[in-house]
């Protein structure tokens, strides 16, 4: 079954900007795969390059696929292009899964006009094409099913540096990595915080002291953060911390969970460390795409413990997990505690 990726559809974008005519675009797109940010990119550009931006109000309709019928569906698609060439309809999370087998649905993609481009936009529906083969090749057999999934880390620190620059900005290859180590990799919330920092800079090279000012930190990054500082042995710093989290009223199991992982990525680049190779190596063993630097920073900690000590660690925190969810302790003191237990190993 063929999947089209990022750069095929970014040259049928292209290809079609450049006037390539009907030929450039197919008649249906289904845009799925798992990173919110791009779908919604190039659903967007699809729809740019399919109508001419003069007779948009007139030959581009949106609709939500939630409550939309087949028939409301298909007049949509039907509708003859006003002075230009094509029509684009674009529909949001269409339910397209519950339509595999549906001999209708099939009938309708088979029937649809050469002037449309229709775009399926799957931003919260799930569609996973290798499940529902039937409906993927009928999808295939008059356009394209394209899967964006999460870019690797070299592409979403490139993506990073693109967006400052956009925005009269310069953030180098560090402080790239020290904004995406501090957000998160989500492309939607990366693009969110990058505009609140460059609005506040003002232009400039971004430092990190302006991203510690202005972005708002993951879990993640924040409960690292308690991680290095357990480790340098500053208990005063990891409780402060910990009671930061609390007032931010973050639920003691994310905060908890965030903490296991942080360990697990520790044990992780202890073991690779032990076998003479770097502390990211086990990335490829693990879902580590565009995360590779959880294990980088896991390994400047994972170097100063012995397998004991690392091993003590991840025994407190499933002990504070059973405590959490099994027993009527205090949440606060149930973390409290483990963050002692930590410190004294």
């Amino acid at each position: 079954m063929a999947l089209i990726d990022e750069a095929e559809v970014r040259r049928q974008v292209g290809a079609a900007q450049d006037g390539a005519g009907d030929s450039a675009l197919a008649r249906v797109y289904v845009v799925c795969g798992g990173e919110g940010y791009l779908k919604q990119h190039y659903a967007a550009q699809l729809c740019d390059a399919a109508v001419d931006e003069t007779f948009r109000d007139f030959n581009y309709h949106r609709f939500e696929g939630k409550d939309l019928d087949l028939d409301t569906l298909a007049q949509a698609t039907d509708a003859v292009p006003l002075m230009g060439e094509r029509t684009c309809v674009l529909v949001r999370d269409f339910p397209l899964e519950s339509a595999n087998g549906d001999k209708d649905f099939i009938a309708f993609l088979q029937d649809l006009p050469e002037h449309v481009v229709l775009v399926f936009w799957m931003d919260t529906q799930a569609f996973h094409p290798k499940k529902y083969k039937a409906l993927a090749e009928a999808i295939n057999s008059v356009g394209h099913i394209a899967q964006f999934n999460a870019p690797d880390e070299s592409k979403t620190l490139r993506i990073v540096a693109a967006g400052a620059k956009k925005r009269g900005c310069a953030m180098d290859r560090a402080a790239a990595m020290y904004f995406v180590e501090s957000v998160g990799g989500d492309l939607n919330l990366l693009q969110n915080e990058l505009e609140k920092l460059c609005a506040y800079t003002g232009g400039g090279n971004i430092t990190r002291e302006q991203i510690d000012a202005v972005c708002v930190k993951s879990l993640d990054a924040k409960s690292f953060d308690m991680v290095k500082a357990v480790s340098a042995g500053n208990g005063t710093l990891a409780l402060r911390l910990l009671d930061e989290l609390f007032r931010q009223k973050v639920a003691p199991q994310m905060l908890l969970g965030s903490l296991i992982a942080n360990y697990v990525d520790i044990y992780r680049a202890f073991v690779a460390i032990q076998a003479g190779k770097s502390a990211e190596a086990s990335a490829n063993l693990f879902d580590y795409k565009g995360k590779t630097f959880r294990l980088q920073n896991a390994g400047r900690m994972a170097r100063g413990m012995k397998l004991p000590q690392v091993k003590r660690c991840l025994e407190l925190l499933a002990q504070a997990d059973r405590r959490l969810k099994n027993t009527g302790m205090d949440d606060r003191l149930v973390m409290e505690q483990c963050i002692v237990g930590l410190l004294a190993v």
